[in-house]
């Protein structure tokens, strides 16, 4: 039976720990044809699949887990394929010939306009992602747009790069419990109506735009706008912004759980997600699969994973934006159509298959 090997290390909440977490449980129910080892620095992946081998190392360094751990456990376990899921391989791994899949969720990073890393966390990703990509045996990425940014930066063939959606989990779907949706606004004093937006809170997301478009509507609209993700670098000026101008309108709620999470996007009027950069945009179907109406961008991933079924906007521009969140809250027969069309979207993707498709690239290469 073939080993696969797989490299979570330092994850934090958000997409990849999504991503990640999603397709460990489903190689845990899913697969029968290869011992799976998980080569983690996080305590709770510790026993936690039945079915998966756990390589625990209580290393928090990244560079000695990368340079010296992982390498170890790659060698005594003698893996036949690794997965790298955070889209750089350690240098000193390409010295082993096991087989090596690198998986790029996007390419932030190499948009200089965004700015939205820090400088040398930059450096380093540009560097070393396109060393990844042109080293590893496959590449999987996870939407076509970001797909074609790859073959442009990376000059790759695309014949090595495999494009395999995200899914969205069980628990986003229309809930009617009242109790559980009472215990989340008791906690947060959520007051309805409201707007609202999940994610990071950096640059890319472009929540400065969204912020001044509700700062001009605001007198015309009831609603307040609810913030809820992990701060990240540039979050400051969000910050100075909203108890400048908006301190009595928009609130941030920080990290909330999975099922908060569900209690949000089912009573909200309108999930505002302008974003400026997605590689795959996976709150966008979150929002769908729990019939709340999408207001989105142009750009990037976002029309390709939202479909006909959201508001699709310039996210450059404040007007279009300012349109569109009136558009949904004013127009009835235009907010059901978009809720409508957002089911039947969602329905094209599932972690069931992203899981199915990645085992289907590990059989394609190690035939090779």
């Amino acid at each position: 039976m073939k080993k696969i090997g797989i490299i979570v290390r330092g994850i934090t909440h958000g997409g990849v720990m999504t991503y990640i977490y999603s397709i460990l449980e489903n190689f845990d129910k899913q697969n029968d044809d290869y011992e799976i080892y998980v080569i983690h620095n996080l305590r709770d992946l510790d026993y936690r699949y039945k079915f998966l081998k756990s390589i625990y190392f209580n290393i928090k360094d990244k560079i000695i887990f990368d340079y010296i751990f992982s390498l170890y456990a790659i060698v005594k376990y003698k893996l036949d394929i690794v997965l790298y899921p955070k889209g750089v391989i350690p240098l000193i791994h390409h010295l082993v010939r096991t087989k090596k899949i690198n998986i790029i969720h996007d390419l932030g990073y190499f948009e200089k306009k965004l700015k939205a890393y820090k400088f040398w966390d930059t450096i380093f990703m540009r560097i070393f992602m396109k060393i990844s990509c042109i080293l590893s045996n496959t590449v999987i990425t996870v939407s076509e747009s970001t797909k074609s940014r790859i073959i442009k930066k990376f000059r790759i063939k695309e014949n090595k790069i495999k494009v395999i959606y995200e899914g969205v989990r069980d628990c986003f779907k229309k809930i009617d419990d009242e109790k559980i949706n009472n215990q989340v606004f008791k906690k947060y004093k959520i007051n309805k109506p409201f707007i609202f937006y999940s994610g990071s809170i950096s640059p890319r997301k472009n929540l400065m735009r969204a912020l001044i478009a509700f700062n001009e509507i605001k007198d015309n609209v009831p609603h307040n706008f609810y913030i809820t993700g992990m701060k990240y670098w540039g979050s400051g000026r969000i910050q100075n912004y909203i108890e400048k101008n908006l301190s009595k309108r928009v609130f941030i709620l920080g990290y909330i759980e999975n099922q908060e999470l569900v209690t949000m996007y089912n009573k909200a009027e309108l999930f505002l997600y302008p974003s400026l950069y997605e590689g795959f945009g996976l709150p966008i179907i979150e929002a769908q699969a729990c019939g709340c109406p999408v207001l989105t961008s142009d750009r990037t991933s976002c029309p390709e994973v939202a479909g006909n079924a959201a508001c699709i906007v310039d996210p450059y521009s404040i007007e279009e934006i300012k349109k569109g969140i009136l558009k949904i809250l004013n127009n009835s027969n235009y907010k059901r159509q978009i809720i409508q069309k957002g089911f039947k979207n969602v329905k094209r993707f599932s972690w069931v298959k992203t899981t199915e498709e990645i085992l289907k690239a590990l059989k394609n290469l190690h035939i090779r």
